[in-house]
């Protein structure tokens, strides 16, 4: 009878155990605004007055002069503008009016308004003349102050991205979107118009940045005075850093001009027990990845890497052709009682965007970074990749879906298109070129938005077809015979 009683209560502590696990990892409902009941035009065309079935958003700064424009010193960029009084960020008033009718003005009530820190972000996109932008909700004793925007979970930090080089103003939306129907988690954007200082500044996407929060990434927040911590950590620029790690890829030069950052836990959080813990976690992935018999011991590494996500991100990253993903912008994380995995991020550069060279339909990128290039020499994970790539491209990644996709976004966002170009469609004219604000060579870029989106279109449409034609080349990287002679070099 013991034994019995003993039975059942092993079995309903795994099944509560499993309920919890799921609850962690489970998928909210992905929103795509453009589908949305709450965002549909409702806008009456004998009005004379500014109306948008866009969200709208203002930012007044008071006069002060927003931080973080580049200093170009050299033809190269050291520092960043700060305020007048030394700041990195300065406080502003934010406010957002959306009546989610289809139909917003700006003498309509706000849905929010709020105290706030800002500061112009990205990096190569901080020399664009239109400016994105980091937002942090304060109250007035300038503690965080966690709002909901846009139908999306309440949190203190969002960003406000100006499609600029994109003359599509689609790729993050539709990346991220559909990035968010295949992985567990993609951050969560909505389309906007912006007012700065009563200015029109045009359309911006109200992104997510990667944090720890329930509705983003809701891993578990380390206990009081315990060395264990669940984390986020990120490859980029080594000068980005700001809790950096000395891992195993790092101090073996295996990655370039990456290195790993630890996101969270922040600086408030973070001890050095925590970081060492972070860093053992990273080395032993590591030390599996870059071991000289990891095709043969190809099952090791699995224990530690969600390698269905890792399969994913690869698909979603090679598909879009997002050409910084596996060096710069790359975040992964891990829950204390989960696997790493991965989480996408910055679009800017997908599909032949990318300011410096050209990046064709052929050929594959991730192949090179710090991980995947390691991940591709087991046969499991290529496998993996070739299996679930053909699954979506029959559903999510097929041309019908992704042309209707980007028609529908395209046809919705309407007559902002138009006012968005009032501001800034002299980039259409070529005369004006400059190594800033456009593509390199001049010949590259776009005359038109009609022409942006084509451009958008045909190129997903070629790069489908040639990874149609080449995904199953990837298993020639698991060859036992190939990474034999690698050995031997």
């Amino acid at each position: 009878m013991k034994s019995k009683i003993i039975y059942l209560l092993t079995i309903i502590c795994v099944l509560l155990a499993s309920i919890s696990f799921y609850q962690l990892d489970h998928k909210t409902k992905r929103i795509h605004q453009h589908l949305d009941s709450r965002w549909q035009k409702n806008i009456s065309k004998n009005s004379s007055i500014f109306q948008t079935h866009l969200p709208i958003i203002t930012l007044n700064t008071h006069e002060q002069k927003i931080p973080g424009a580049p200093i170009i010193t050299n033809n190269d960029t050291q520092l960043y503008e700060t305020g007048a009084n030394g700041e990195t960020s300065i406080e502003a008033e934010f406010t957002i009016i959306d009546e989610q009718k289809g139909s917003n003005k700006l003498t309509d009530k706000t849905s929010l308004k709020t105290n706030s820190l800002i500061h112009y972000r990205g990096n190569s996109s901080r020399h664009f003349d239109k400016k994105s932008y980091s937002i942090h909700f304060i109250d007035n004793e300038g503690k965080e102050n966690k709002k909901e925007l846009a139908g999306m979970y309440k949190h203190d930090e969002w960003i406000l991205n100006g499609p600029f080089l994109d003359r599509s103003l689609l790729r993050n939306y539709l990346c991220f979107n559909i990035s968010g129907e295949i992985m567990s988690y993609a951050p969560n954007v909505r389309f906007c118009e912006l007012y700065v200082n009563d200015n029109y500044q045009g359309i911006y996407l109200l992104m997510e940045p990667i944090s720890r929060s329930e509705g983003r990434i809701n891993i578990t927040k380390p206990s009081k005075n315990n060395d264990l911590t669940s984390f986020i950590v990120r490859f980029d620029r080594q000068n980005k850093s700001t809790i950096p790690l000395d891992n195993y890829s790092y101090y073996t030069y295996k990655t370039g001009e990456s290195a790993l950052d630890v996101l969270y836990p922040g600086k408030n959080l973070i001890s050095e027990g925590r970081k060492k813990y972070i860093q053992k976690q990273i080395d032993t992935v590591e030390r599996i990845l870059y071991s000289i018999d990891l095709w043969s011991n190809h099952n090791s590494y699995s224990k530690y890497l969600d390698t269905t996500a890792f399969a994913q991100y690869f698909i979603i990253n090679e598909f879009f052709r997002n050409v910084d993903a596996g060096n710069y912008s790359t975040y992964y994380y891990k829950d204390i009682r989960g696997k790493i995995k991965p989480c996408v991020w910055d679009f800017n550069n997908s599909c032949d965007n990318y300011i410096d060279d050209v990046w064709n339909e052929e050929g594959f990128s991730l192949i090179y970074t710090p991980w995947f290039s390691q991940l591709i020499k087991d046969k499991d994970f290529v496998y993996s990749i070739v299996r679930i790539y053909h699954q979506l491209r029959k559903s999510i990644l097929s041309e019908d879906y992704l042309i209707e996709y980007i028609d529908n976004t395209n046809t919705w966002l309407d007559s902002a298109i138009q006012r968005n170009d009032e501001v800034w469609g002299y980039v259409y004219d070529l005369n004006n070129y400059n190594e800033l604000n456009y593509l390199k060579p001049v010949e590259r870029n776009i005359e038109s938005h009609d022409e942006a989106v084509e451009q958008l279109k045909d190129y997903l449409i070629q790069r489908g077809r040639w990874l149609d034609k080449h995904i199953e080349s990837l298993y020639q990287y698991c060859s036992e015979s190939k990474n034999a002679n690698e050995m031997l070099r």
